[in-house]
């Protein structure tokens, strides 16, 4: 499709939402998802789910279109009222050091330890080239090398939104009693073991879940 097709089919989705016809919106984004840039589809996906007031799958798609690359204001300021009314400040709120770390981890992971590593490896570049010791190289390289392999690391992890609030169990099963309840719009961080999610963040809904009515971040 030529970029004056996709033009138009975006003025047709505004102007969709311009009737407040969300549906109809929501159908041309669906059967054009190929067309558009990954960002910009979420981006909008996820402002037809928040007129709709399905705000877990809102979420999810703002998510992913800053997953995409698409950070704009309009993107963040979607997203701020989406967990707004999710209450997701409240929810995910760190309770531990460890949810500051994972917290921080994700923050980092947007970008910055990107940056750090090529500025590291960059670095163990200019020593060797300026014919350092090779043990500065070495450090600045092993530093650099480091960072990369912690932002894979990080990306590595299972991030999941909740889409349909579920029970919190003590143990993998349902035979253990549950305890908490899950909210829906939540992001969590799983480890899947013997066909159960345990939640290792945010702390607050530490336990075990089944794995059904979450989305996944990928």
């Amino acid at each position: 499709m030529e970029d004056t097709t996709i033009e138009d089919m975006l003025k047709t989705v505004e102007a969709s939402f311009a009737q407040k016809d969300y549906r109809g919106a929501l159908k041309i984004l669906e059967a054009n998802q190929s067309e558009i840039s990954p960002g910009l589809w979420h981006y909008n996906m996820g402002t037809v789910y928040g007129k709709l007031e399905n705000y877990p799958l809102a979420r999810y798609h703002l998510l992913m279109a800053d997953e995409k690359g698409l950070s704009s204001h309009e993107v963040i300021t979607n997203r701020n009222l989406v967990e707004a009314k999710l209450e997701i400040p409240k929810f995910e709120e760190p309770l531990i050091w460890s949810d500051y770390l994972i917290k921080t981890g994700l923050a980092a992971a947007q970008g910055i330890f990107v940056t750090i590593s090529l500025l590291l490896i960059i670095a163990a570049i200019v020593s060797l080239w300026k014919k350092s010791s090779v043990k500065i190289f070495g450090l600045f390289l092993t530093l650099g090398l480091f960072v990369v392999g912690l932002n894979w690391w990080i990306g590595s992890w299972r991030r999941q939104v909740v889409l349909m609030s579920q029970p919190i169990y003590e143990g993998p099963s349902a035979i253990f009693e549950g305890r908490d309840e899950l909210p829906p719009g939540v992001m969590l961080i799983t480890v899947k073991k013997e066909g159960w999610l345990e939640v290792i963040y945010p702390s607050r809904f530490k336990g075990w879940i089944k794995d059904s009515g979450l989305k996944e971040l990928e």
